[in-house]
């Protein structure tokens, strides 16, 4: 299975140009709507130009991360593993 490597957590108001077209592919593959404010993972498939947006919205937790990029036939590299737990983890409801 390939490497993804986090580069970046943003809202929509945020996502650089290059990455744009990334997440509203994935949007509107997923039925997505995008909220503003919302917090979207954007990963590299490490060794290609090829990346895969997460809207973190829809996820419960770290394993529902996984499936979803399983399912892209990718898996986070540690680093990047051990960043979306703390980012998943900061956005659950006190």
């Amino acid at each position: 299975m390939d490497q993804a490597h986090l580069v970046g957590v943003y809202t929509p108001e945020e996502i650089p140009d290059e990455l744009e077209g990334f997440v509203k592919y994935q949007a509107a593959h997923d039925g997505h709507q995008m909220k503003k404010g919302e917090r979207i993972a954007v990963l590299n498939v490490v060794g290609t130009s090829s990346y895969i947006p997460l809207f973190l919205s829809d996820l419960c937790c770290y394993e529902d991360l996984e499936v979803k990029l399983s399912q892209q036939g990718v898996q986070a590299d540690q680093v990047s593993k051990v960043s979306l737990q703390r980012v998943l983890q900061e956005m659950v409801p006190q």
